[in-house]
């Protein structure tokens, strides 16, 4: 393949590097995606979908917020069908935990967030189907909900393939090129390619790519295992999104009368694998373990029947939230992964961050700032007013 040339680089075609490639090419820049398997073949591809607003810092609720706006509104706001699905979102604690969980609905409140504090009798009134005995209280947005991963890359890929932007599957970077103290390009075994500014979008693979060149980002791959229920023919209706900080687990309606259930624990962390060769399927001690959950909460769901679920990859921080930024050092090297299950919702934002990092433009209202690599070095790890396990 002949040398090709760029005014940016994208390492990774899942759904932050589709993103920025969108971003990009609507801002008349000369962008190549490159992704060595296929898109969204990584996280993405395995992703429950889910779109939420219940973050605890302010910067985090203002990402959530603003791309919750382009899902809602996708095809008019990139265009195409991602399969975005209203569902709401509840969030439920223990008595304990209530005065946490109220401040984080003020702070979200005023950012611009719908959301609503629930008592017990209230959450009832929405699901009379769930088991309330031990809940404190309960966060609940109307208007977030799910979306395909597959079905949103391929979305922003073909509008940035539209606009001008090359998307190459099948093509593995081997090595990023540098001179002079800035990139200059990437070597895959199709050939070089060139340009001043290469973004490392790459996810779990992404930390071994920034090894090459000295950075030794603290990300870890994990395995994060999603069980699949066919719901009974007494909850044929979708429920909402169901965030369970008490038993530590999610709950995810999906179409056929199905119910997704995956963990919410911050061990979740330790189910270290390597991202090219782990179980794909899920562990029945787990299925087990969702299943005694996932009836606890709503007890119908005594009846429902096991059905064929999957394991998936988190690329996760220290502090479970994303690098996202200019590497000290090396101009025109950017990177952007460590979303620790969090990338997908956060994708549009994403993209905006990442080409105002690559042109140098501010056009989207929210600094990346905190997300610098080079707060693990200086001690400045996010947190925000909680932490409920893994959803901070």
């Amino acid at each position: 393949m002949a040398q090709q040339t760029a005014d940016c680089l994208i390492i990774g075609g899942g759904i932050s590097g589709v993103s920025t490639a969108y971003q990009l090419a609507l801002r008349g820049h000369r962008v190549i995606l490159l992704e060595r398997r296929y898109l969204a073949a990584g996280g993405t591809g395995r992703t429950v979908g889910l779109v939420r607003q219940h973050y605890s810092t302010e910067t985090t609720a203002r990402m959530a917020l603003r791309s919750l706006q382009v899902w809602q509104d996708f095809e008019n706001a990139v265009g195409g069908d991602v399969g975005w699905v209203p569902t709401g979102a509840l969030f439920i604690v223990a008595p304990h935990d209530l005065d946490g969980l109220k401040a984080n609905v003020e702070l979200q409140k005023r950012v611009g967030i719908n959301t609503e504090f629930l008592d017990p009798l209230a959450v009832l009134d929405l699901a009379p189907y769930l088991y309330v005995d031990d809940i404190g209280g309960a966060a609940y947005e109307p208007g977030s909900g799910v979306a395909d991963g597959a079905m949103a890359t391929t979305a922003y890929a073909e509008r940035a393939k539209a606009l001008g932007a090359a998307i190459l599957q099948g093509v593995e970077v081997t090595s990023i090129c540098v001179e002079g103290g800035r990139v200059t390009g990437v070597e895959t075994p199709q050939g070089r390619f060139s340009a001043p500014v290469v973004i490392n979008a790459a996810g779990p693979w992404g930390p071994k790519l920034a090894q090459q060149l000295g950075y030794d980002t603290p990300v870890e791959s994990s395995r994060h295992q999603v069980a699949v229920f066919q719901r009974p023919e007494s909850l044929a209706d979708r429920h909402p999104f169901i965030g369970d900080f008490i038993q530590g687990f999610y709950l995810r309606s999906e179409t056929g009368r199905l119910t997704l259930s995956g963990s919410l624990e911050a061990s979740e962390a330790a189910n270290r694998v390597d991202p090219d060769h782990y179980d794909e399927a899920v562990d029945m001690d787990f299925n087990l373990e969702m299943a005694e959950y996932t009836e606890h909460r709503i007890p119908p769901m005594g009846e429902a029947e096991l059905r064929k679920g999957w394991a998936g990859l988190y690329d996760v921080t220290p502090d479970w939230h994303p690098i996202i930024g200019k590497m000290p050092g090396l101009d025109g090297f950017i990177c952007a992964f460590g979303w620790s299950g969090s990338g997908f919702k956060m994708a549009p934002v994403t993209g905006e961050m990442l080409a105002d990092l690559a042109t140098g433009e501010q056009r989207c209202p929210i600094d990346p700032h905190p997300f610098r690599f080079e707060r693990f070095a200086e001690g400045e790890l996010i947190t925000g007013q909680y932490s409920y396990s893994i959803m901070c």
